[in-house]
C-alpha cells in the first residue's frame, strides 16, 4: 500500500476509538433530526387563521370579500365574539376582527373611524397584514358610493342619471385593467409562501449543519497543526513534504463529518444539500490545511471557536440575510461559504462548483509550494 493509504487507515482507526468521533457522528444527525421535527410540516405549510365577528345583521358583502381573500397565508374564519377571544388568547388564532352590530349604518354613513376592533395576543404577527386587507375590503364596499358622491358633486353626472350608471361603478376590472403586483424573494426568484416556508426550515437545518461542520473543521486545524509540530512530522517532513503528511491525516478527520452531514441532511429530508456536501467540505479542507500550516493561525483558533456559529449565523442567510438591512454587507454575505453552499442546497450548482474549484486551486497550490521547497533544499 501507498504511503498515503497507510496513513489514513492508521489515523482513522484511531480517530474511531475517540468519543469525540463518535459524538459528531451520532449527535449531529440525531440534532438535525428533532430539530426538523419541533416544527411539523403541517404547521409550515398550514395558513394562519383568523377569526371574524360578523354583526347579528348586515355584513354579509363584506364578510364575501374577506373569504375570497382567504389563502395560503391567511384563512378567515367566521366565529363568535366569545369563540374568537379564547381562540385568540390560547394562541390557535392569530387575531380576530370584531364588526360592530351597526356595521351597515356606519357602512353606508361613511363612519369609519374606530370602526373594527381587533384582538390580537402576545404571539400575533400577521395582524398589520390582516388591517391592509380589512382596509382594500371596506374600500371595495364604498367605493361605489364614493364614485356617485363624486361624479354627482363634480357635476358629471345628473342625480337622476345615476340609475343607469350604477352598474359601471359595481363592474370589477379585469386583470389587464389592474395594477398588479408580483412578489419575489431577494434574489429575483418568484415568491411561493408555502414554498417559501418549506426552504425556510430546510435553510435553517442545512446551515445548522454547516456551522456544526465548519467548527469540526477547524478543530482538525488545530489537530493538525499541533500534529505538524510534533517530533516525529518533523523528521518526516523533509522526506515527504508537510502536505503529503497532512492530507491523509485530514482526510481520516473529515471522513466522519461527511457522514455525520449526509445523515444529518438525510434526516432532514433535504437530498439536494447531500450533494452540495463534498464541494463544502472540499472547501473547507483546503482552508484547514491553510491553517495547519502555520502556528499563530491555529494558535489563535481556540480563541475565535466561540465567534464561529455566531458569524455563521450573521455573515449568511441561515436565519436572516442582513445585507436587506445593511446593504455595505451584501459582498460578504453573497460569497461566504456557508451562502455558496446553502445556495448549492437549493440547486445553483454553479455555487457548489465554485466552491469545489477554490478547495481544489487551494491544495494544488500548497502542493506545488511544498514540492518547490523540497527541491530547493
Amino acid at each position: 500500500m501507498s504511503f498515503f493509504q497507510i496513513s489514513f487507515l492508521t489515523d482513522l482507526r484511531v480517530r474511531i476509538t475517540r468519543w469525540r468521533t463518535w459524538a459528531l457522528v451520532l449527535l449531529l444527525p440525531l440534532l438535525i433530526f428533532f430539530a426538523a421535527r419541533i416544527l411539523p410540516a403541517e404547521e409550515v405549510s398550514t395558513p394562519v387563521q383568523v377569526g371574524v365577528v360578523l354583526p347579528e345583521t348586515g355584513g354579509g358583502d363584506f364578510w364575501r370579500r374577506l373569504e375570497e381573500r382567504s389563502g395560503l397565508v391567511v384563512t378567515f374564519q367566521e366565529a363568535a365574539c366569545d369563540q374568537a377571544e379564547r381562540y385568540v388568547a390560547a394562541g390557535r388564532w392569530d387575531c380576530a376582527l370584531v364588526l360592530p352590530e351597526d356595521f351597515e349604518e356606519r357602512l353606508a354613513g361613511r363612519d369609519l373611524e374606530g370602526m373594527f376592533d381587533l384582538l390580537i395576543g402576545p404571539g400575533s404577527a400577521v395582524y398589520p397584514m390582516v388591517r391592509e386587507t380589512v382596509a382594500a375590503c371596506l374600500a371595495e364596499c364604498i367605493s361605489p358610493g364614493m364614485a356617485e358622491d363624486y361624479l354627482v358633486d363634480s357635476g358629471i353626472v345628473e342625480e337622476g342619471d345615476l340609475a343607469w350608471i350604477r352598474p359601471r361603478l359595481e363592474e370589477v376590472l379585469l386583470d389587464q385593467d389592474r395594477v398588479l403586483v408580483s412578489m419575489e424573494t431577494v434574489d429575483g426568484a418568484p415568491l411561493d409562501p408555502l414554498a417559501l416556508a418549506d426552504s425556510g426550515v430546510a435553510n435553517l437545518l442545512a446551515g445548522l449543519t454547516a456551522i456544526l461542520i465548519l467548527i469540526w473543521v477547524l478543530l482538525t486545524a488545530m489537530d493538525l497543526g499541533r500534529w505538524l509540530d510534533s517530533p516525529a512530522a518533523q523528521r518526516l517532513a523533509p522526506l515527504r513534504g508537510r502536505i503529503s503528511l497532512l492530507l491523509p491525516r485530514l482526510a481520516a478527520a473529515l471522513l466522519p463529518a461527511l457522514c455525520a452531514g449526509v445523515l444529518a441532511l438525510t434526516a432532514a429530508e433535504n437530498p439536494r444539500a447531500v450533494g452540495a456536501l463534498v464541494p463544502y467540505l472540499l472547501f473547507w479542507a483546503a482552508v484547514a490545511l491553510v491553517l495547519a500550516l502555520r502556528r499563530t493561525a491555529w494558535g489563535v483558533l481556540p480563541v475565535l471557536m466561540p465567534f464561529v456559529p455566531v458569524l455563521g449565523v450573521l455573515l449568511s442567510p441561515v436565519l436572516l440575510d442582513l445585507s436587506t438591512l445593511f446593504p455595505t454587507l451584501a459582498p460578504v454575505i453573497r460569497w461566504n461559504p456557508i451562502t455558496l453552499f446553502l445556495r448549492a442546497c437549493g440547486g445553483s450548482w454553479t455555487d457548489g462548483l465554485l466552491l469545489a474549484a477554490g478547495g481544489t486551486a487551494i491544495v494544488f497550490l500548497l502542493l506545488a509550494s511544498d514540492r518547490a521547497k523540497s527541491r530547493s533544499r
